[in-house]
């Protein structure tokens, strides 16, 4: 059995550490979608944090899950890599950004005034850098959130790789938001804080995805029976040689 497979397992949402907030509308969209579908398509991912997990994608279905009811989240359990990279956003229809001193939002900059938040490329070929005002990884997070306020209202926000080249429209803008390390992750989790939805991205050795866990199955029960039944689960599929490996990269909808 691919060895990814047997970091599956069954957590409580209370145990699972939400490092970034939550879009109302696709949370919606996600629990209207799991009760149609009566199952948990992919598990969210987190890596242990002590005697619980922080999440390292999935706040949506975390969410989704709890309020459903759900005593159970279904999550894959991987080791943190060194660093988490920082999504590209295209946001279409944004102004002139504007220092946010209240929230320590600045532009421009040199190395050792702050931290660097993100860069800005515009669809005419210039890039102006974000900063924050001050250093660590809570004052960065502030300055993330008053960059975000400066999107258009309900504006279709677009992710891509980070590293990834993009063709810009006239009127939009490409946000690179740079990396954090996990470490970083834990301090603002710590503080009660959070960073902007769709900010983070982690590359892990091996994702598995589309494991469709019946809702049913996670709704009731004793942590240690359901885990029980999630291994039959997984067995059972792999015995019907209902799992594929891809080595390949997998472009997938969603």
């Amino acid at each position: 059995m691919i060895s990814s497979l047997k970091d599956l397992r069954l957590v409580e949402p209370g145990c699972l550490l939400l490092h970034e907030a939550h879009d109302e509308n696709r949370l919606a969209r996600l629990k209207e979608r799991i009760l149609s579908e009566g199952e948990q398509r992919n598990p969210v991912l987190a890596s242990s944090y002590g005697d619980r997990y922080l999440v390292l994608d999935g706040a949506h279905r975390v969410r989704a899950m709890d309020e459903i009811g759900a005593r159970f989240v279904l999550v894959q359990v991987v080791e943190p890599p060194e660093r988490a990279e920082g999504w590209g956003h295209v946001v279409g229809g944004m102004g002139p950004l504007e220092p946010d001193a209240a929230n320590g939002l600045v532009l421009g900059g040199e190395d050792g005034d702050g931290e660097a938040v993100a860069e800005i490329e515009t669809s005419g070929g210039e890039t102006v850098s974000v900063r924050s005002r001050e250093a660590g990884s809570l004052a960065r997070s502030r300055a993330m959130w008053a960059l975000q306020a400066r999107y258009p209202h309900e504006a279709a926000v677009r992710r891509v790789e980070p590293d990834g080249a993009v063709r810009l429209s006239g009127g939009e803008v490409l946000i690179r938001y740079r990396p954090f390390a996990p470490k970083d992750l834990v301090e603002i989790v710590g503080s009660g804080a959070v960073l902007p939805a769709g900010v983070t991205r982690f590359r892990v050795r091996e994702r598995v995805l589309g494991v469709r866990y019946p809702l049913g199955m996670m709704m009731d029960g004793e942590p240690r029976v359901r885990n029980v039944e999630l291994r039959r689960f997984v067995s059972e599929r792999w015995a019907e040689n209902r799992v594929r490996y891809y080595r390949e990269p997998v472009v997938l909808f969603e």
